[in-house]
């Protein structure tokens, strides 16, 4: 993969600047009508839709990409993103989605702002895909040379200040953009936003052990216990969940059980909607223990369609973001299932790249030297914040870990909200205050789809 690493030439980078509109000082003649100004950015194409979270006015923009930045002259595709306008004054809330987006993507952040949101599908996942997917071209350099030009242009009508945020995978998503593009937004807030430095990163198992009293971990287990003893009788009901729910499953059924169950743990505090008095016991009917592992481990995402829809992700895990490492000892001897490959569970080229540890460790040397301006906030059972960041002193920079929250956690949960406020505010110039203001934009983060460990 060392085009990942190609230097940018200087032919590259004139035309990605003729390319992105850069080269236009003036920008589209304000006495038009907004949507007439989005359509003269170049590469966009833009359409008015229906408002969402009280925004007066909302845009779908097609925007027309390199699929190598290095390369603009090449070949392109489309990228879609959602903006919902409040004022061109206003600030600007850059959500660098780390999957997909839509019309009713928003975000805390701007609510909190009062601020224009805009929201980007992260490329190679759909209404954002090459024809034909290019696999080579997925890596976070190219994913934040998307962002680049997206904010290049925008900025020729949003003049205020720009805040990018993300969570889960898109938060990971705004730090990749700060890092090869500091410049490009005032400020940034992310979302339990983990780092990895290997395919099983092993500082998460401790972290997951010490989740929870002793016998909430000990109802865990038993339950993950019980479901491999009973494989037999599960089996049949566990596969005829998919159809009777409105999905399809065409990979075996005996591993993705096997990977289910050995993910229930995880999953099980990622987003802690349940206690363990909701663990279904043994004398329970097979269903509901069926039922319940389908809730807490959201079983549709081993789908057809999702399968298809995470593919880039997994791709990215396997050969730059890495993974977590899965404490699965309590199990080993009722774990008889050969778990399929990434390739043939995701339906990506053979063989795959090997893992590149540097890019993780450039993104991290660059956060904890020159990441200012950065907030980072964590929930205390999320599982992902066994991969929190470590700031060193004398960074002007954040991190906050919420006890008890989980992987949605917002601004709004923090024990030390006031304190993001008052140093995200004095970043940008605003006061914000203390409290956390209703209209314009959802009061709640937008949950994004969570990283899905890479295990199948």
């Amino acid at each position: 993969m060392r085009s990942r690493r190609r230097p940018w030439s200087p032919w590259a980078l004139l035309l990605l600047v003729v390319l992105s509109g850069c080269a236009d000082a003036v920008g589209p003649d304000p006495s038009l009508d907004l949507l007439d100004r989005l359509n003269a950015l170049p590469g966009v194409a833009a359409r008015e839709v229906e408002p969402y979270y009280g925004y007066p006015r909302a845009f779908e923009l097609d925007i027309t990409q390199p699929v190598d930045h290095d390369y603009p002259q090449g070949a392109r595709f489309t990228q879609r993103a959602y903006l919902s306008h409040a004022g061109e004054e206003l600030p600007m809330v850059f959500g660098t989605r780390g999957y997909g987006a839509s019309r009713e993507s928003g975000s805390e952040l701007a609510g909190i702002l009062q601020a224009n949101g805009l929201y980007v599908v992260h490329r190679y996942f759909p209404d954002a895909r090459p024809d034909p997917m290019d696999w080579e071209h997925l890596d976070i350099r190219q994913a934040a040379s998307d962002h680049h030009r997206i904010v290049s242009l925008l900025k020729q009508l949003y003049a205020g200040p720009w805040v990018s945020t993300g969570g889960s995978k898109g938060g990971m998503t705004a730090l990749f953009h700060r890092r090869f593009f500091p410049d490009d937004v005032d400020a940034t807030v992310a979302y339990v936003a983990p780092l990895m430095f290997s395919l099983e990163d092993e500082r998460f198992v401790p972290y997951v052990a010490s989740l929870g009293a002793p016998e909430v971990r000990e109802a865990i287990h038993g339950f993950q216990r019980r479901l491999l003893e009973h494989r037999d009788s599960l089996l049949w009901r566990f596969e005829a969940w998919f159809p009777a729910n409105g999905w399809s499953l065409s990979i075996p059924a005996g591993s993705t059980f096997q990977g289910r169950v050995t993910g229930y743990e995880w999953n099980f505090w990622q987003r802690n909607d349940f206690a363990h008095t909701d663990i279904p016991g043994a004398n329970e009917p097979y269903d509901a223990w069926i039922e319940h592992l389908a809730a807490v481990t959201r079983l549709h995402f081993r789908s057809d369609w999702y399968r298809d829809y995470f593919s880039a992700y997994i791709y990215q895990a396997v050969t730059q973001l890495g993974g977590a490492a899965i404490d699965v000892s309590h199990l080993q001897d009722l774990l008889v299932e050969e778990p399929l490959t990434l390739a043939q569970a995701y339906g990506l080229p053979e063989p795959l790249p090997s893992f590149d540890p540097a890019a993780m460790e450039d993104i991290l040397a660059w956060l904890r030297t020159r990441g200012e301006r950065i907030v980072y906030i964590y929930g205390g059972v999320d599982p992902w914040t066994g991969g929190a960041i470590e700031l060193p002193g004398g960074i002007d920079a954040l991190r906050v870990v919420q006890p008890g929250a989980d992987h949605g956690v917002r601004i709004a949960d923090l024990d030390d909200r006031s304190l993001v406020l008052t140093t995200l505010g004095g970043w940008l110039g605003l006061d914000l205050g203390s409290t956390i203001p209703q209209g314009v934009a959802p009061g709640a983060a937008s949950r994004e789809v969570e990283l899905a460990g890479i295990r199948h």
